[in-house]
């Protein structure tokens, strides 16, 4: 499995794999698991990896085929997950990370990515993995290291338990009219099957693979059977969510992302959340994972992203 971090403060336990994509492969505080490690699909090269989270670097979710164009050039990437014809979530959550410094509750990794011939921008990637009191924070920069302008995005994948009754409460303006898988090009108004504003069960939402835009960059979880609550809060660059909640499974995602699914295919990809990252520039997200009792989150007030 290669050479893993446990992180700590004394409540949380955080295990990190920095040569496994620089994932988490557990997550839990006070023993109850706040994370579910999902067992991945294995890569060109790579065996299955079950992990609860993972980094999106250089781009988010998928590629159609794996082609798209960008100033001009056309780019076919390598099919990066057994029996898919898509570029999948990007390079790094298949890459080996470095460990660039190591504290008792904290991390910091890098990855480099040097020029080839389906991507021929060298960039640097960064994320730090912090646990303090009720919350886990991560962030996730990238740098364009090249002497041309790449495109890019980024995200976080997490993977929630679906046990104990658990209820999705997410709030979003409208979503993409098509699930991930089916490359869907237009925004329309939620529907009721969609709708996560009231905080439905997540077992009433099974096969939900959607994006979300114009999602307020916080999703709460409520578990009824112990009375926690997660609060998941993306950062205003985040500008969309993925939801996936498969059947028959036992965690669903909730995923920050800074591009809707294939915006480098869309006519405007800029509009949809493509990064342009001119030689030199870095971009960064961040994402912070708190768990409250109810009578604590009650009295939480919900932090309003910047416009």
């Amino acid at each position: 499995m290669g050479d893993t971090l446990e992180l700590g403060d004394g409540r949380w336990q955080v295990t990190v794999a920095p040569s496994l994509g620089g994932s988490l492969l557990a997550c839990s505080l006070d023993g109850v698991p706040v994370l579910h490690p999902v067992e991945q699909a294995p890569g060109a090269g790579r065996p299955p990896v079950r992990c609860c989270n993972f980094p999106l670097i250089p781009f988010s979710n998928r590629i159609e085929n794996g082609r798209f164009r960008f100033n001009g050039s056309s780019l076919q990437l390598a099919r990066n997950v057994a029996g898919s014809p898509d570029a999948i979530h990007g390079h790094g959550w298949q890459a080996a990370w470095q460990v660039a410094e190591r504290r008792d509750a904290s991390c910091a990794l890098t990855y480099q990515q040097e020029p080839a011939p389906d991507w021929p921008w060298r960039y640097r990637g960064r994320q730090t993995i912090a646990v303090t009191g009720d919350a886990l924070r991560l962030t996730l920069a990238i740098e364009n290291l090249g002497p041309d302008a790449m495109p890019c995005g980024l995200g976080f994948h997490p993977f929630l338990p679906r046990s104990g009754g658990a209820r999705l409460e997410l709030d979003a303006a409208q979503v993409w009219n098509g699930t991930a898988g089916a490359f869907p090009t237009a925004r329309a108004d939620v529907p009721a099957a969609l709708d996560f504003q009231d905080g439905p069960p997540v077992s009433e939402r099974e096969g939900t693979d959607h994006c979300f835009a114009g999602w307020k960059r916080r999703a709460m979880v409520r578990y009824g059977q112990d009375s926690r609550t997660i609060v998941l809060d993306g950062c205003e660059a985040t500008a969309y969510a993925i939801v996936y909640i498969p059947k028959d499974a036992d965690y669903f995602c909730v995923e920050p992302v800074t591009h809707a699914v294939n915006a480098m295919n869309h006519a405007d990809a800029a509009a949809d959340g493509l990064w342009t990252l001119a030689p030199g520039a870095a971009r960064q997200i961040d994402m912070t994972i708190q768990v409250k009792g109810t009578r604590t989150f009650t009295n939480m007030k919900v932090r309003v992203p910047f416009t």
